[in-house]
């Protein structure tokens, strides 16, 4: 933890229950601090700081944040553990994320080779389509709000996130980092979830190549190519690159979902719950180094090494269109330079009110954002579970035979599984935490078959097996 600083004179030695041990970074809210509870886990505490305690709606804000969080599945964020939102001080505690954001590596690295590449595009695919599977749009999507965590990416800082009500389209508040801003956060139009996706788009090839596609030097400047300019995807690969181009359209109807990003990754469809867990599944680091980007994704190559997609035969991704050549049916092209210096007014205004959007401190890059907090309000992480995948109805290919993915998540798994019509290439083991294990399925002469794959503290997952 070399990341956390030393408290200052001024800072509190307990917030409530929890003793606190550093400094991991301050923003316009408040301060992040490293703490440990009645068990000696690592937590990270996010204090509002105090001349906003009797600031209503700074107050206010702080409660949104954590209502939003709690929102958020606990496998693509840091989870919250707890929280005292009515107290004299204010506070929210979340898991603390062991690991460097992804601003912090490519700064000291450079970019990402090609696996780790893949497995990041897939793995932040995935949480932010878990995000808004839960209604809500991040508006800050960016490299210094992803930490590369030793089980995958997390998406954090929900500061300035916004929950959709039914039935509205977005926001048109201008907020977000401009250099990962989409053109309708420029030209303060609706905000909805396909900015978030622009702003994948722009993070992956920050990754790729160690430079956002539309630079980051003056503010008029990357608004400006924002809006006008075709983005600069350097040495982004195939088969990412087309994904990312598609993602990088100016109109946002023409930008895929981010369900839609996924598949198009993992190479087939199914139910979003079946395609977030293979998703998190891919994303999670192997020693191995094994390619994982599955045959059947646009471009891919069927090298050996690459990801075995489950045997149903892949299901071809919607066809999303590219964005128009000429001038986009909502904002043309050639754009006058005072709307260029509104837009840029717009987005100084909203970067130094106090919006609740996390502002770091000098030398602070990336450390406070370790605080940002998604998943459930239990005092106690979730214990070891078992994810299947697919689960549900699969088809047998021709050989009559099919695979799932077992993965253990949160710790050592001891799975078995019991069978009717089907045998398995194995009906127990034993998974480390993050390890992925695929189990092939032979169908017998009956109509169909079923293998229910169980484990300690996991609901019952079964898979239905039927001829091709």
């Amino acid at each position: 933890m070399s990341d956390v600083a030393s408290l200052l004179p001024e800072d509190p030695r307990r917030i409530g229950p929890y003793e606190v041990r550093g400094r991991l970074g301050q923003g316009g809210q408040g301060v992040v601090y490293l703490g440990a509870g009645a068990s000696g886990d690592p937590v990270a505490i996010k204090l509002l700081q105090a001349s906003l305690r009797g600031d209503d709606p700074a107050r206010a804000r702080f409660v949104r944040e954590l209502s939003v969080a709690r929102r958020v599945a606990r496998f693509c964020t840091a989870q919250v553990l707890d929280a005292d939102i009515d107290g004299d001080r204010p506070y929210i505690v979340s898991e603390y994320v062991e690991g460097l954001s992804l601003a912090e590596v490519v700064a000291a690295k450079g970019p990402l080779p090609g696996a780790q590449l893949e497995r990041l595009a897939i793995g932040t695919a995935t949480a932010l389509a878990a995000i808004h599977q839960a209604g809500i749009v991040h508006r800050d999507f960016k490299p210094a709000n992803v930490l590369l965590g030793q089980d995958g990416p997390r998406v954090i800082d929900f500061g300035v996130a916004k929950a959709l009500d039914p039935g509205s389209t977005g926001s048109s508040a201008v907020v977000g980092t401009p250099s990962y801003m989409a053109p309708e956060q420029v030209g303060a139009e609706s905000v909805g979830p396909r900015a978030d996706v622009w702003a994948w788009a722009a993070t992956v090839v920050y990754a790729a190549t160690g430079r956002p596609p539309f630079g980051n030097d003056t503010i008029p400047a990357v608004m400006g190519r924002i809006l006008n300019a075709e983005p600069a995807l350097g040495d982004t690969p195939e088969p990412l690159r087309e994904l990312v181009r598609l993602a990088l359209s100016k109109d946002p109807e023409a930008r895929p979902a981010a369900a839609d990003l996924l598949m198009r990754l993992i190479g087939h469809g199914g139910e979003p719950t079946e395609i977030m867990a293979e998703g998190r599944t891919l994303a999670a680091t192997r020693p191995d180094g094994t390619r994982l980007l599955a045959p059947g994704a646009p471009g891919a190559p069927g090298a050996p090494g690459a990801h075995t997609a489950p045997a149903e035969p892949p299901v071809a991704p919607p066809t999303v269109p590219r964005a128009p050549s000429g001038a986009s049916r909502w904002l043309p092209m050639a754009i006058s330079a005072v709307a260029v210096l509104v837009a840029i007014g717009a987005v100084f205004w909203a970067l130094t009110k106090d919006s609740g959007t996390e502002r770091e401190s000098p030398g602070a890059a990336g450390t406070s954002q370790r605080s940002a907090a998604a998943g459930t309000s239990s005092s106690k992480p979730a214990g070891p579970r078992l994810l299947v995948s697919p689960v549900g109805d699969i088809r047998a290919d021709a050989n009559r035979q099919a695979t799932v993915t077992l993965t253990a998540e949160g710790g050592t798994v001891d799975w078995r599984a019991s069978v009717n019509g089907v045998s398995l290439s194995r009906s127990n083991g034993l998974l480390q935490a993050g390890q992925s294990q695929q189990i092939k399925l032979t169908l017998s002469d009956a109509i169909h078959g079923t293998a229910v794959f169980e484990a300690e503290g996991s609901p019952q997952q079964k898979v239905i097996m039927r001829p091709a």
